[in-house]
């Protein structure tokens, strides 16, 4: 019984035809005058149920419902492959046809006949283009013979003409599946209470101008970070991602309680702020090296980004505990000279 009922279904989705006059148009194997130079057209879809043809043929009281043999889809597809010279090295391009509608009337002695179109153009997932149009014309003869010349007419006219966009716009679209990443550490910052990280601009004690907390255990608080700056273009055919990482020190959200504060104490806040920006140069070296495509790249940099974060603060953490925050001297001094040798060995400063 489920076999039967499957079989029920699908011929009554074939009813509409079926049950009803139908004109089966063959499109010609014959030369075209026009083949792609640029592209070729790997495959064609169509949006149009196949049960319902292509358009009509009314005389009178009697109708014939138009249908391109083997479908509209591949019937296309074998009179391109079949026409046209296609040359299989250029970029593959697939074509939709999301309408190809006839219709013919006979009026007196002569067929009155309209054909309208409309054609998207793809590569993969990237739609490129929609070209639509039509017209109208009479004839005397066969209305079936004009219907399969224009349509032979209208799929050779319109890729001749999205080929004339195509050189001209292809170069904006990311075609391409790998997205070239241009990362670089920032330099400078137009907001004031920032310092832009660097081994020529070390910390001062005039530069922590945040609020001292008084009921803690430390006697300075370093807030340091992180600015992003990206941006994305397409350059012959490849997404270009530009991002700019910028290490920095927060003059306001920083502290320094200069009561009961040893002398080593600025070195210790300074090696936070080293520790962050040798961090900011371990991900912009990463993600130079990492392979970035159309699907991943923006997942990629966020989740690259956390990483090194979540790196950064556990050797904040780390280098608080083994120094108790500066008030060890030796372990101080172990530390810091490690930190200075990580800043050469990063390669960003």
């Amino acid at each position: 019984m489920r076999i039967s009922l499957f079989l029920l279904v699908i011929l009554m989705s074939y009813l509409p035809v079926c049950g009803q006059d139908v004109r089966i148009i063959q499109l010609k194997k014959e030369q075209a005058t026009y083949s792609p130079k640029t592209f070729y057209i790997a495959a064609v879809s169509d949006s149009i149920p196949d049960s319902m043809g292509i358009g009509i043929i009314s005389e009178g009281s009697k109708t014939q419902y138009v249908v391109l043999q083997n479908g509209t889809a591949a019937a296309i597809k074998n009179f391109i492959s079949g026409n046209m010279l296609e040359d299989t090295t250029t970029q593959p391009i697939t074509l939709n046809i999301k309408k190809l509608d006839v219709q013919a009337k006979k009026k007196g002695a002569k067929w009155a006949i309209s054909i309208s179109f409309r054609f998207l153009y793809a590569v993969g997932e990237v739609n490129l283009s929609e070209f639509s149009g039509g017209g109208q014309g009479e004839t005397d003869g066969d209305p079936a013979d004009y219907i399969e010349r224009k349509v032979r007419q209208t799929v050779e006219s319109n890729l001749e003409r999205f080929e004339k966009w195509w050189v001209v716009q292809r170069d904006n679209f990311p075609l391409s599946q790998a997205v070239k990443v241009n990362v670089t550490v920032g330099k400078s910052s137009d907001k004031k209470n920032l310092i832009v990280y660097s081994l020529q601009r070390p910390l001062s004690q005039a530069d922590f101008k945040g609020e001292v907390q008084e009921n803690v255990p430390e006697k300075a608080m370093t807030l340091s970070g992180n600015l992003f700056a990206t941006s994305s273009m397409v350059q012959k055919g490849q997404m270009i991602f530009n991002v700019e990482i910028t290490p920095y020190f927060d003059k306001e959200q920083s502290w320094f309680n200069p009561n009961g504060a040893n002398t080593g104490l600025l070195a210790h806040e300074q090696a936070h702020f080293d520790i962050t920006a040798i961090k900011t140069c371990e991900l912009i070296n990463a993600m130079r090296k990492a392979s970035f495509t159309k699907d991943n790249y923006l997942v990629l940099f966020e989740q690259m980004h956390k990483q090194y974060l979540d790196l950064s603060n556990e050797e904040q953490n780390t280098y608080d505990n083994e120094t108790n925050h500066g008030t060890i001297p030796d372990k101080q001094q172990a530390w810091q000279d490690k930190i200075k040798q990580q800043a050469k060995d990063v390669g960003c400063y």
